[in-house]
């Protein structure tokens, strides 16, 4: 036990391991993204998840396997997990590629400035 300021607090270390992470993220996910829908993107072969009645997704993908996440999400998880941002890019694939059967390559961020990849279809 340590104690802070008069104040006795009991430390507990945790060691979890990469895949025992990723499931915890992928649930994570799953909570946080309950009810997008995946939807067709504005451009030819690019897909959207979207939340119902958004003009823009969290997520698109297009055709040569190119992921584009928007960058809150991606700063949601690197401080909540405490993660760096490549490793939160690495887990995003593999969490579209494991949900929505989408081939990821490369995933990028989208930021505020360039939504175009995130734009649903009219």
């Amino acid at each position: 036990m340590e104690l802070y300021n008069g104040l006795q607090f009991l430390i507990m270390k945790y060691i979890i391991t990469e895949s025992r992470l990723e499931k915890v993220i992928f649930k994570y996910l799953d909570i946080k993204l309950e009810g997008i829908e995946l939807k067709e993107g504005r451009y030819d072969d690019t897909l959207i998840l979207v939340f119902p009645g958004e003009e823009y997704g969290l997520m698109g993908w297009d055709k040569p396997n190119k992921l584009y996440t928007y960058y809150k999400v991606i700063d949601d998880i690197e401080n909540m997990f405490s993660m760096e941002e490549d490793d939160v890019l690495d887990v995003i694939g593999r969490y579209v590629e494991s949900r929505y059967n989408l081939k990821v390559k490369r995933n990028e961020i989208a930021q505020d400035f360039d939504l175009r990849p995130l734009k649903v279809d009219e």
